[in-house]
């Protein structure tokens, strides 16, 4: 009688776990736990809202001019050290922060240190390492890898807010800080001392494409425009969050809350739109984000209540939990392998447009007192992407 076959363990898994803690880390505390500082500079700062936005705002635009360089160096060279780097930015970064006596300096550190840190050791590095090691598997692999994001968006704000409450913003940052460098650069120096595999085996064969290439194709633009106004919607509300449930007479512990449950609920979106990104067709796993997302600004703009709240932080993490994913697989099927680092490199470029979310509507509430219009806008200027996505190509 033959002995049954042994299955092998797949060195690739140890890979996604490495990634689930950076982007927990780098994402969790320079994207979600945002929102709770807001309060506390606007207070010992002195200035208006937009000026506070100005800082997560202008992280996401240096994000996006930096990634088409950092793309090609994923593509290229040995992901340990660079990761590694990423991890010291972050920390790095925090660190200054916790020391600064004017807002000009946060803003400075957004632009520099945290932004390097979440291309070198968040997403960008984090897609490209996935998917070189993964192809039949590839949707699902990053569907899971894309939780360290939510992972980090649940955790990190519950601890800010806690430390916040406990300590002051100044040691939150410097506690947050030794957190980041203890969990990035000693993870990254013991997992990625393999190599993934070849490209033959990680897909099929793909020449390395120039961005000239790339930039031509209505299969690289028509994603970029559909998912600007996804990430507008999503900076403009969860970078608001703090000083939103404040006017509405909240504490801001349910600002966190708030923040903690879109988070899980961007686990869920992100593991249900990975997984089907293998199989269905992705135009529609689209329409499915566009509404979601529709639902969670209707509920925002008219049923402010706790509840509606929920409701609406509920629908916004799962629609937002499918970007990251079904960017990568769309990219991934489409481009192949041998050049995703670059070519998602060139699209965190022109997503990070919509990163004025986040000051839009700090400006608007400046301008008119409510966060309302800014929510209206977002949901009208997502209409149209629906029918965009239609002419999306099919996969290759």
């Amino acid at each position: 009688m033959p002995e049954p076959r042994r299955v092998r363990y797949f060195y690739g898994w140890n890979v996604v776990a490495l990634t689930l803690v950076i982007q927990a880390v780098t994402v969790g505390i320079s994207i979600y736990s945002f929102a709770l500082f807001v309060v506390p500079w606007l207070t010992d700062f002195e200035v208006e809202r937009a000026d506070v936005m100005l800082a997560i705002f202008l992280l996401q635009i240096s994000f996006g001019a930096i990634s088409p360089l950092c793309g090609r160096l994923l593509d290229r060279f040995p992901m340990r050290s660079l990761v590694m780097i990423g991890g010291t930015a972050t920390a790095a970064g925090l660190l200054a922060m916790s020391f600064a006596t004017a807002l000009w300096q946060i803003v400075l550190i957004h632009v520099t240190l945290l932004p390097l840190g979440m291309v070198l050791a968040g997403t960008l590095a984090s897609q490209t390492m996935v998917t070189k090691w993964f192809v039949a598997k590839r949707g699902l692999a990053i569907g899971i890898s894309t939780m360290g994001t939510s992972l980090g968006g649940f955790a990190f704000p519950l601890i800010t807010a806690f430390l916040i409450g406990a300590r002051g913003w100044q040691d939150t940052l410097l506690v947050l800080a030794a957190i980041a460098l203890a969990l990035t650069v000693p993870a990254a120096f013991f997992v990625l001392r393999r190599q993934p595999p070849t490209i033959e085996r990680t897909g099929p064969v793909v020449q390395n494409l120039e961005a000239k290439q790339f930039l031509r194709s209505r299969s690289f633009w028509i994603p970029i425009v559909c998912f600007v106004p996804v990430n507008a919607a999503f900076g403009g509300v969860q970078f608001s969050l703090g000083a939103y449930v404040f006017d509405l007479g909240f504490e801001q512990g349910m600002a966190a809350n708030l923040i903690a449950i879109t988070s899980v609920a961007m686990i869920a979106g992100k593991f249900t739109f990975g997984s089907l990104g293998d199989h269905v067709d992705h135009r529609r796993l689209y329409w499915v984000v566009a509404t979601s997302l529709t639902a969670a600004l209707l509920f925002y703009s008219f049923a402010p209540s706790r509840a509606g709240l929920i409701a609406a932080a509920a629908l916004q993490g799962f629609a937002t939990g499918g970007v990251l994913p079904l960017l990568s697989v769309m990219y991934a099927e489409r481009f192949g392998v041998a050049s995703f680092g670059r070519v998602m490199g060139w699209v965190n470029l022109f997503v990070m447009v919509g990163s004025a979310g986040s000051i839009y509507s700090g400006w608007v509430f400046d301008l008119t007192g409510s966060y309302q219009p800014a929510f209206l806008t977002f949901l009208a200027a997502l209409a149209p992407t629906a029918l965009l996505m239609a002419w999306l190509p099919k996969r290759t």
